[in-house]
């Protein structure tokens, strides 16, 4: 089988519009509108509304579209995000299409929720976007499930889930980021914890080829960031540069170009990560946040940024910041020369643009979540318990109100759209069309953008994106490569003459002078590295092959070779790889040395070299988090007393080749300092895989072994949690690990506190799921199975799930120990791990894999 990769051609580019084709100025393809900020050129809008009786100026109401999501109308259509058949075991999320004019619906793209702890009432944050060149819109679900929908037929022409595909991450929260069309790409982004050099956790941007979903570019912000995030991107010319400008989990804004993903500019401001959308005023970027500020304790703020500079900006790009404004969730409006936020307690502020001097500010509820919008010279606004406003900007106050009412229905998140002389307002159990029926709708043209430099004055390649970047193979299968050459300033100058490119590979396969890569046979879990060279520049891209699940390709992972599989998606950097023989024979016999060893390994796997130093010299503390795992922090004040503690438990390990040498090295500026050196020793008895305990974040945590499209399989694997100590007081199951196994979207898994088995769809919905009691203890190993099979239940497919837990070295049980069907089926889903060990280590072995 051959991959095919259908090359870029270059586009004539529009002057008028941020999609970079000509826009409809009465569509509203994304959900900040066509310029992406909030901003509408239309004429003849109401004044006033009532939603009670028949309701003065509305044209049509819609409880089916109540929900948090923020919809789109193009080409006569209005798309939105809502819950499908809420509270129910049938309940899913889907996209839905009506008649912008009448509310008559069209079709709807329907998708299971999977394998996520985003709560139901949540389903829906992100907003789908249009694509004014193809009409087709994109649409990327709370667990991660991205599509590209023909806008007509509501089919799905191709998809990606990317929690199994790349380890994006979906969280209780349900932050879900928007997804944005340039020319042709569509920018998908969000928390990943991938593979290999992305098993890191770090906010990062794909993007896809818009036409056939293979993905182009891959770039990530900073590590390990606090927090997911779903700030929406803005585009924009600035000096004759596209930049493509979001922010992050890390607490920073970037500037990217959106053609090959590569950094122009950076702006840090915060710890925690950043929600607010991004708001061009020309060449300057507003933004906002709700958490500390770097510089100081003051807690959020408005700011504006000089995008004109590169590298970091963080001293020499900001124009002014007003501290102690929280503006946390909502996107700035600019209306000449004022800006317009809602805080994150319902509060309205105008600041001025230049200045960021305050104007004045209105109380209009308790909550900000949706954004305003301005059209016909008037501000619509809405708090998230629904008090309703239409202000009209004023020179004095900032503001005029003319309108308010209260809406009781329900909460709201979504920001007020304004399309063909309607106004489109979304709470979570209703959606309101308004608008004066007698009106013709007009616009005002959408002001011409900056002008790109002429890419013909730069025809020089300066940058180099080998495609597709990302890749997951089977064996004998093929893959097409190309090189895209762009200019310095971004712009796709040609696809490169395979003559003038160089390819080599590392990892399994060939590939030959044309870029066609070629996956060995045989029974592989592999990763390749692909180099294209073209002259001066060089560019990778990943690929994964892994076997399919059959006879003659049966999967065991024993880790004995003391490697977490590269392959798995979420595993490295969580997990890490031990010696379990060795590990009990060091908890027996000294049981400090013993969590030293799950610590070093956990230490020299994730930041590799020869050695390590723990001090408190940075924040990261890491003497700290050193005593505070091996739980002497009140033991180890001063270096001589962690001598006392910690050196016969190193000359252990020392003398079993853990760690060659360790040195104390505190001096007067820092008081204790443990220098530790690498030792040579191997997995060389019976190897497991050890979900860490180190990681606050990520103690809790699910991995991907495979194909998504797998299917008709059975997942067993081998699970024990660590002993630790509860405490004389403590309930002896309050320490113990949650873990499991993942089969075709549905989990089995053995809960310590509870003591349940757990079988499931998506964590938190009540009828998503089935328990049933199962008693277990730490230090023992058992065995999960599972098995999904999809069956004819009442006239539609059904997925019956069922799984079996028994302590190891037990007969397997005849009988099932829990089983549970769900519909709508999950029809495939990648082989899959979990483990919760917040309190405990989570060993595993024997992960083993078969056809039914």
């Amino acid at each position: 089988m051959m991959i095919r990769l259908v090359c870029f051609s270059l586009l004539t580019l529009s002057s008028v519009s941020l999609f970079a084709q000509e826009v409809d100025p009465l569509d509203w393809p994304y959900w900040r509108g066509p310029e992406m900020n909030g901003i509408s050129r239309e004429k003849g809008l109401p004044d006033s509304w009532s939603p009670d009786g028949d309701g003065e100026n509305v044209i049509w109401k819609s409880a089916e579209l109540g929900t948090r999501s923020t919809p789109i109308v193009m080409n006569g259509h209005l798309y939105t995000l809502v819950r499908h058949n809420p509270g129910t075991i049938k309940e899913a999320e889907k996209v839905v299409c009506v008649d912008a004019a009448t509310g008559e619906k069209k079709w709807e793209n329907i998708f299971n929720v999977f394998l996520s702890d985003v709560p139901d009432t949540r389903v829906g944050w992100s907003s789908v976007v249009g694509d004014p060149a193809t009409g087709n819109v994109f649409a990327q679900g709370v667990c991660g499930y991205v599509q590209c929908i023909d806008g007509k037929t509501g089919k799905t022409l191709w998809s990606h889930s990317m929690s199994e595909e790349y380890g994006l991450l979906s969280t209780y929260g349900g932050r879900t980021n928007f997804p944005v069309v340039y020319e042709n790409l569509v920018v998908i982004s969000g928390v990943v914890i991938g593979w290999g050099e992305m098993a890191r956790p770090a906010y990062r941007l794909i993007a896809f080829d818009k036409r056939n979903g293979q993905a182009v570019w891959f770039q990530s912000t900073r590590p390990l960031p606090e927090d997911t995030t779903y700030s929406a991107p803005a585009i924009s010319v600035v000096n004759g540069q596209t930049q493509f400008v979001v922010a992050s989990g890390d607490g920073s804004v970037y500037g990217f170009q959106p053609r090959t993903g590569k950094e122009i500019w950076k702006y840090d401001v915060s710890l925690r990560g950043i929600n607010t959308a991004i708001t061009f005023a020309g060449n300057t970027v507003l933004c906002g946040h709700s958490e500390e500020n770097l510089d100081d304790t003051a807690m959020g703020a408005l700011f504006a940024l000089d995008v004109t500079k590169s590298g970091n900006i963080t001293k020499t790009g900001e124009l002014w910041r007003t501290k102690e404004q929280f503006i946390g969730k909502t996107g700035p409006l600019v209306i000449g020369d004022r800006v317009y936020s809602v805080d994150d307690g319902g509060i309205l502020f105008v600041n001025d643009l230049k200045t960021g001097a305050m104007v004045g500010k209105t109380k209009i509820g308790t909550m900000g979540r949706g954004s305003p919008v301005y059209g016909d010279g008037k501000i619509y606004v809405m708090d998230g318990t629904g008090r309703w406003y239409i202000f009209t900007p004023d020179d004095a106050k900032g503001v005029k109100k003319i309108h308010s009412l209260r809406l009781s229905d329900g909460d709201v998140s979504a920001s007020p759209i304004i399309s063909h002389g309607r106004i489109y307002v979304t709470c979570e159990t209703m959606m309101y069309c308004i608008g004066l029926k007698d009106v013709k709708p007009s616009a005002d043209p959408i002001p011409v953008l900056s002008a790109e430099t002429p890419r013909e004055k730069d025809l020089t390649p300066a940058h180099a994106l080998v495609v597709p970047v990302e890749s997951l193979l089977k064996p004998e299968q093929k893959q097409d490569f190309s090189v895209l050459l762009y200019n310095a300033n971004g712009q796709f100058l040609k696809v490169a003459d395979p003559k003038d490119v160089k390819y080599s590979i590392t990892g399994p396969g060939k590939v030959d002078e044309t870029g066609k890569y070629s996956s060995p046979g045989g029974n592989l879990h592999a990763a390749v590295i692909v180099t294209a060279e073209v002259g001066e520049l060089k560019s990778q891209a990943r690929i994964r092959v892994i076997s399919e699940i059959t006879a003659d390709t049966p999967w065991k992972f024993d880790f004995n070779d003391g490697l977490v599989p590269v392959t798995g998606v979420g595993l490295r950097y969580r997990h890490i790889a031990i010696d379990h023989d060795y590990f009990t024979a060091l908890k027996k016999d000294d049981p400090l040395a013993a969590r030293l060893y799950i610590y070093l390994t956990t230490q020299f796997t994730n930041f590799p070299g020869p050695k390590t130093t723990f001090d408190d010299s940075t924040p990261a503390q890491a003497f700290t988090g050193l005593k505070r795992y091996l739980g002497l922090i009140e033991e180890i004040t001063t270096q001589d007393q962690g001598k006392e503690k910690l050196d016969p438990s190193l000359k252990r390990l020392q003398e079993d080749g853990v760690i060659s040498q360790f040195e104390w090295t505190g001096n007067d500026k820092i008081p204790a300092q443990l220098v530790i050196q690498k030792g040579p020793r191997k997995v060389t008895g019976n190897g497991v895989m050890c979900k860490i305990t180190t990681i606050p974040k990520g103690t809790k945590s699910q991995g991907w072994l495979g194909h998504p499209d797998s299917k008709g399989y059975v997942i067993q694997a081998d699970f024990m949690s660590n002993q630790v100590d509860v405490g004389a007081d403590a309930d002896k199951f309050s320490k113990l690990a949650d873990f499991g196994v993942t089969n075709q979207r549905y989990r089995l898994a053995m809960i310590g506190s509870s003591q349940q088995l757990k079988l499931y769809s998506w964590f938190p919905h009540d009828q998503k799921s089935h328990e049933a009691p199962f008693a277990w203890e730490a230090g023992e190993w058992y065995t999960l199975k599972l098995v999904v099979t999809v069956e004819s239940r009442d006239g539609e497919l059904a997925s019956v799930c069922r799984g079996k837990a028994w302590k190891k070295g037990n007969p397997e049980p005849s009988e099932w120990s829990i089983e549970w069907a769900d519909s709508p089926a999950n029809l495939s889903g990648s082989p899959g791990l979990f483990g919760n060990s917040k309190d405990a280590e989570v060993f595993v072995d024997n992960v083993i894999v078969v056809p039914q």
